[in-house]
């Protein structure tokens, strides 16, 4: 897969929103538990707080506790428990009175005593004496027995980690369970969703290769719209073929005809017959040579025609064998496997007929043919070379001009070649003129193939 593809995007946009969503909720339901949790702890801190306030307000007059004050938790009574109380002089901060469980030393509160505001519960973070991280809950109250104090309660806060970590790990494994379903369910929505474009595809690269003409299957409202007018395309490609085909001909026959009165009315060996006789050769050549190009500007790209190149190349070489024979030269013909021409057959004769023949023009006791897919997948390749006395390097870059002929003795208007040219250039093909290796000229021309 790749970023480019329209499938690859869908499904790695929803997988990346997917788990953003998934993280982000996690993120959220852990915030929200733990602070519920805090809330709780911090309420179980507040009773016991309220429990010290009621031990300390039963004490006599004037004089601070120096007995076990019972608030119903054992832990404030062990040593170093993590479960704390301590009494504090509002004015000085001194400690008047700790729970055995300080074992003789103080909480370290993050905030001033003398800042905790009446009658109201100030919370905070702190650490115990063995350097523990604690909860602490502080109030300032005035007892009749003692005058104004500030109480805090402290507790180990190891309790609220613990607790959101569970929660974490139980969720994790939760949502791991939705995610992956959710994966599952993602995967079969994007083949589902997306398999009428992969049909659609499959039958244009049918269409592509000649096997049917139409888009011929049912699709969804979304995309039937686009299978009809993929049809009203190729309807309509096909019929400008026809039209062009038919216009041609008709301009084809009502210019043969004056010609050909021209040439047969120029008869004697005046100057004047002698003149129009050859213009109007020139006239037939220049006609023939823009009819065949209108011919196959007509034909460019037509959707869905396929040629089978065996048949056709088996057909032309027995031809173009006999006419070498008149003449002494061996066509000689290969092809590797099986081979189709993205294209007209006439189109695909029109190029090999004329290359063959200006081969046999030249060639000295053989002409070559061979006929092979290229690797890529895209093009075949037809090379056609003869050992002739072949062409320089300037000539083969001048030979390729309309009409330029270098040897006048050679029959012909010049016109094959230039028609090769602009008929392989019309498919998006490649012509080139190499150096053939009998020691003539070797043309090899790179088609589209299906």
């Amino acid at each position: 897969m790749r970023l480019r593809s329209l499938s690859t995007r869908l499904l790695v946009t929803s997988l990346a929103w997917s788990a953003f969503a998934l993280v982000a909720t996690a993120l959220v339901l852990i915030s929200t538990f733990r602070v519920s949790v805090e809330a709780r702890f911090d309420d179980t801190l507040g009773v016991h707080l309220s429990n010290l306030i009621g031990e300390l307000a039963d004490m006599p007059d004037g004089i601070m506790p120096q007995s076990i004050v019972d608030l119903g938790e054992p832990r404030f009574v062990l040593p170093l428990s993590g479960w704390y109380w301590q009494v504090n002089d509002p004015d000085s901060g001194e400690v008047l009175r700790g729970s055995d469980s300080l074992a003789g030393d103080q909480l370290m509160v993050p905030y001033a005593i003398n800042d905790v505001p009446a009658l109201s519960v100030v919370r905070g973070d702190g650490q115990g004496p063995a350097g523990d991280p604690l909860r602490l809950v502080s109030r300032r109250v005035r007892l009749e027995s003692l005058g104004w104090i500030v109480l805090t309660v402290a507790a180990d806060r190891s309790a609220i980690e613990q607790d959101t970590a569970r929660f974490a790990a139980r969720l994790a494994l939760v949502l791991g369970l939705f995610a992956a379903t959710l994966v599952a369910v993602t995967f079969i929505q994007w083949r589902v969703g997306l398999r009428p474009l992969k049909k659609l595809g499959a039958e244009l690269e049918d269409i592509h290769a000649g096997r049917v003409r139409h888009v011929v299957g049912r699709y969804p409202l979304e995309i039937e719209p686009v299978a009809e007018a993929l049809n009203a395309l190729i309807d309509s490609n096909h019929a400008t073929l026809e039209r062009s085909r038919q216009h041609v001909g008709n301009l084809a026959h009502a210019l043969k005809t004056p010609i050909s009165v021209m040439q047969n009315d120029a008869t004697g060996s005046s100057t004047l017959a002698q003149s129009v006789r050859e213009q109007t050769q020139i006239m037939q050549s220049q006609v023939r040579h823009y009819l065949e190009r209108a011919q196959m500007a007509a034909k460019e790209r037509l959707i869905g025609t396929v040629t089978e190149t065996g048949p056709v190349m088996e057909r032309l070489v027995r031809a173009m064998a006999r006419l070498g024979e008149r003449r002494g030269i061996a066509v000689r013909y290969r092809q590797d496997g099986p081979v189709r021409f993205a294209g007209e057959r006439q189109d695909f004769e029109e190029i090999v007929g004329n290359l063959v023949d200006n081969g046999l023009k030249w060639a000295s006791n053989e002409v070559r043919i061979g006929v092979e897919p290229l690797p890529d997948a895209r093009y075949l390749r037809v090379t056609i070379s003869d050992d002739g006395p072949g062409l320089t390097a300037d000539e083969r870059t001048d030979v390729l001009s309309r009409g330029r002929r270098l040897d006048a003795s050679k029959p012909g208007s010049g016109l094959g070649l230039s028609i090769v040219s602009e008929l392989v250039a019309l498919y998006g093909g490649r012509l080139a003129l190499e150096r053939a290796p009998q020691g003539g000229l070797a043309v090899v021309v790179d088609l589209p193939r299906v």
